[in-house]
C-alpha cells in the first residue's frame, strides 16, 4: 500500500482533468446560451459546431479546477493546467472536426460557367407571397410588414422590402430583385409583366411548392390561407421547366453542396422540358430541388419547396432570431445571397454536423483524443516523480522517494 501512495496525487490530477475536459466537451450540447452577447452551447438545437461555441464550458472548467487545486504544489498545478487546456482544446477540435469532416465547402455551384454579376447593394426588394412568414395567419401583406417594421420583426432577408399585391409596371418600378414564395394564382397579364421584368435585367428568387405542408389554422376554402399547391406552372413551363409532384411529406434537413443546410418539408424536384422560350437557359441543382436560369438579361433561382421559409423548421431559438448562431438551417443567408447574385451561392456556411451519426463519431473521436492527453500528463508526471525520488534518494538515502515534497502536500 505505500508503493502505491506516490502514485495517489497523479490519479487524483488524472481523474479531475479527465472529468473537466470531458464536461467541456459535453458543454457543446447544452442549450444555446448568450452571455455577453458570445453564444455558447447549442449543437444539438442548431447542429452547428464551430469550436468558440465551446468558449464557456472552458472558462467554467478552469475556475473549477484553479479552485480545487489551490493548495496543490506549484509545479504540479502548472503542469495538470497545461495538460487540462491541451485537452479542452483537442476535444473540442476532434468533435467539431469529425461531426462536420464530410460537409461540404465548395462555394459555387453547377451554373459557375454563366456570367454572375458584381457585388449588389442592398437594394429594395418585392415580395410576392401568400406565405405567413414571421407573422401571424390572416392579415394582408402590407399589414403584415407594416407590423414587422414597426415591431422590429426579423424578415426573411436583410434587403428592406415593399409588399406588391399585384404584378404591374408600377408595382415592379425600382425593385432589383423580387421575392416571390407560393403566391395566389396570378393572372396571365402579370405573369407576362413578370416575366419581361426579369428579361430586362430582374433578379429573381421563386419558390415553388407542389405540396405545402406548412400548418394552418384557416379553413382550406378561406381565400387567406396559402395554396396547397404551385400555381406558377405556366411561366414555368415558358422558361422549360416543369415542377414534379411531391411524392412524401415528411420533414427532412438537406445539406446544399456549398455546406449549408436546408431543413426542407415535402420538397419535390425540377425537370427541364422542350417547347419553353429558346432565349431562357436553365441548369438544374441540388439534385433538382433548384433550377439556375438565366432569363434575356436576368437572373432567376427557382426552389422546389416554400417549407424551408417556415422559420419553426430553421430557428431553433426564437429568443435569438436576430443572430446566426441560433439558425438551425442557413436559410435567411442563403435568401439574401441568392436575392444579390441567383446564379451564385454564398460562401461562408458554418460548421455544422452532417447527419446524425456524424454526433456519436464525434463523441468518440473527441473521447479517445482526451484519454491521449491525459496519458501523456500521467506519463509526465510518472517521470518526474520517479526523477524526483531518485534524487531524493541519492541524496539522503531514501531511495523510496517518500519524501517528495509534492507528494507530501498533496497527501
Amino acid at each position: 500500500m505505500s508503493a502505491f501512495r506516490p502514485l495517489l496525487p497523479s490519479l487524483v490530477a488524472t481523474g479531475l482533468v479527465l472529468a473537466l475536459s470531458l464536461c467541456v466537451v459535453l458543454a457543446g450540447v447544452l442549450p444555446l446560451a448568450m452571455p455577453m452577447g458570445l453564444a455558447a452551447g447549442g449543437v444539438l438545437e442548431t447542429g452547428q459546431v464551430e469550436p468558440a461555441r465551446w468558449w464557456l464550458g472552458g472558462v467554467v472548467a478552469l475556475a473549477v479546477y484553479i479552485v480545487l487545486t489551490r493548495r496543490w504544489p506549484r509545479a504540479v498545478r502548472l503542469w495538470w493546467l497545461a495538460i487540462l487546456m491541451v485537452a479542452m482544446v483537442a476535444g473540442v477540435l476532434a468533435f467539431a472536426y469529425t461531426a462536420s469532416s464530410r460537409q461540404p465547402r465548395r462555394v459555387t455551384d453547377s451554373l459557375a460557367r454563366v456570367e454572375a454579376r458584381g457585388p449588389a447593394e442592398a437594394r429594395m426588394v418585392g415580395v410576392v407571397t401568400a406565405l405567413p412568414l414571421f407573422w401571424p395567419e390572416g392579415q394582408g401583406v402590407s399589414e403584415i410588414l407594416a407590423e414587422s417594421a414597426a415591431e422590429g420583426r426579423p424578415f426573411v432577408t436583410r434587403h428592406p422590402v415593399r409588399a406588391i399585391d399585384y404584378l404591374d409596371v408600377a408595382s415592379l418600378r425600382g425593385l432589383e430583385a423580387v421575392l416571390v414564395a407560393q403566391p395566389r394564382l396570378l393572372r396571365p397579364e402579370e405573369l407576362v409583366v413578370f416575366d419581361q421584368w426579369v428579361r430586362n435585367g430582374g433578379r429573381a428568387v421563386i419558390f415553388a411548392d407542389p405540396l405545402l405542408v406548412w400548418p394552418s389554422e384557416l379553413p382550406p376554402t378561406d381565400p387567406r390561407r396559402p395554396p396547397l399547391t404551385s400555381l406558377l406552372d405556366p411561366l414555368l413551363a415558358h422558361w422549360g421547366l416543369r415542377l414534379a409532384p411531391a411524392r412524401q411529406r415528411h420533414v427532412e434537413r438537406r445539406m446544399l453542396g456549398t455546406g449549408h443546410v436546408v431543413i426542407a418539408a415535402g420538397a419535390s424536384h425540377f425537370t427541364l422540358v422542350s417547347g419553353g422560350d429558346v432565349s431562357a437557359r436553365c441548369v438544374l441543382a441540388e439534385q433538382g430541388m433548384m433550377a439556375l436560369c438565366r432569363i434575356g438579361r436576368g437572373e432567376v433561382r427557382l426552389i422546389a419547396d416554400a417549407d424551408l421559409l417556415d422559420e419553426r423548421l430553421w430557428l431553433a431559438v426564437p429568443e435569438h432570431a436576430d443572430r446566426s448562431e441560433s439558425w438551425a438551417a442557413d436559410v435567411p443567408a442563403l435568401v439574401d445571397g441568392w436575392l444579390d447574385h441567383p446564379l451564385r451561392d454564398p460562401a461562408g456556411s458554418p460548421l455544422r454536423v452532417t447527419g446524425e451519426a456524424a454526433l456519436p463519431l464525434a463523441m468518440r473521436a473527441a473521447i479517445f483524443v482526451l484519454l491521449l492527453c491525459v496519458g501523456f500528463g500521467w506519463g509526465g508526471a510518472i517521470l518526474w516523480l520517479r526523477r524526483s525520488s531518485s534524487q531524493n534518494g541519492k541524496g539522503g538515502g531514501n531511495g523510496g522517494g517518500t519524501k517528495f515534497k509534492g507528494v507530501q502536500k498533496m497527501r
